[in-house]
């Protein structure tokens, strides 16, 4: 049962019998969701007056089209109505728009291009492209490539927050809400089109939300709030934190800045912690010395290393300096004020499994 459920029949089963109680279902009944994220937020209807997505609308996939998607110029929340309008009529097929596309600008299939080559725009407008084309089992890559590559555009971010939640319906809202709540992003998509997606994803508030895919729903503990309130999440290889309860980055103008390990050693960037908990530090960079200072208290920690512009200490040295607790699990890194995470107590590894998979879904 497991296996068919997984499947694309299995999905299109479940729409369809969701859809049927949709319809037959009154007002005072059970919340049910729509077909999907990607294709039951029409944002492309805030943008009817946009020239080039009324033409997409009723004429689909031309090469006016196609050169507007692949114009720089272009306005990249413009460029995701377009590509929003061409799925309008969209019933249950799926579509095979980006490999269209890719031929009419690149003369190739998509297996073809470099991604690493392109850039982060031409990144977008085919991985939404792709999300569309297979809806129900979306190719996330392209579009995830994209988000990492334009981190401050709303525009994009949401745009992956639906292809994301398309994969864990469950998680809808929750994915969704981040998206909402990230103060630094540049809000490049029209208000209206914000409200569409949004009043349509906050059917899903909630819902379970899936854990790593084991069929055991759970919602967020008050304990996993508090510990996200008092403290730091880092992840080893990865420059997406939380900070406070603060979804960022370790630093928002270059994204190669994150924790590493080096020979056995975890590698921490101090001046992103230490500000996060009130403390002020001085390198000397001669010496290779960070000085810590924190509640009328100085500390000097040796052995720092200078990494694409910012200091890294020792994990541990990092946290005594501060008088500060961690909790490390293959590469996750949790460093709080006051509470302290028991490894051996079961709501407390619970909760890091919570703050894990909201990491993850980013």
């Amino acid at each position: 049962m497991n296996t068919f459920m997984s499947s694309r029949l299995g999905k299109l089963i479940i729409a369809a019998a969701i859809m049927c109680a949709a319809f037959f279902t009154g007002s005072g009944s059970a919340l049910v969701h729509a077909d999907s994220p990607v294709t039951s937020t029409a944002i492309y209807k805030a943008y009817l007056d946009v020239k080039i997505v009324a033409e997409a609308e009723k004429t689909g996939l031309t090469r006016t089209v196609a050169d507007y998607l692949a114009l720089p110029a272009n306005p990249l929340d413009v460029k995701a109505a377009v590509i929003n309008a061409l799925y309008s009529d969209l019933a249950w097929s799926d579509r095979e728009h980006a490999e269209e596309y890719v031929q009419l600008v690149y003369g190739k299939s998509t297996a073809s291009l470099d991604i690493s080559a392109l850039s982060a725009q031409e990144m977008f407008v085919i991985g939404y492209l792709k999300v569309l084309d297979h809806y129900m089992e979306p190719d996330i890559t392209w579009i995830t490539a994209a988000q990492k590559a334009l981190p401050d555009s709303q525009t994009v971010a949401l745009i992956q927050a639906l292809a994301a939640a398309q994969q864990n319906m469950d998680c809808s809202w929750v994915i969704t809400e981040q998206v909402l709540n990230n103060m630094k992003l540049t809000k490049d998509m029209r208000p209206e089109a914000v409200d569409i997606i949004t009043d349509y994803m906050a059917l899903y508030k909630g819902s379970p939300c899936q854990s790593d895919g084991d069929g055991e729903g759970t919602t967020r503990s008050a304990l996993t709030d508090a510990i996200l309130e008092d403290g730091v999440v880092l992840t080893v290889g990865d420059s997406v934190v939380l900070a406070r309860n603060r979804l960022t980055r370790v630093d928002e103008k270059n994204y190669k800045v994150e924790p590493y390990i080096r020979n056995g050693r975890t590698m921490v960037p101090l001046k992103f912690i230490s500000a996060n908990f009130g403390a002020n530090i001085a390198v000397d960079l001669k010496k290779l010395e960070a000085t810590v200072l924190y509640m009328n208290q100085k500390t000097v920690i040796p052995n720092a290393e200078i990494l694409n512009g910012r200091t890294f200490v020792p994990l541990r040295a990092a946290v005594e300096a501060l008088n500060k607790q961690v909790y490390y699990d293959k590469g996750l890194i949790i460093i709080t004020d006051k509470i302290i995470i028991n490894p051996k107590d079961k709501l407390n590894t619970e909760a890091v499994e919570q703050i894990r998979n909201v990491l993850k879904l980013q």
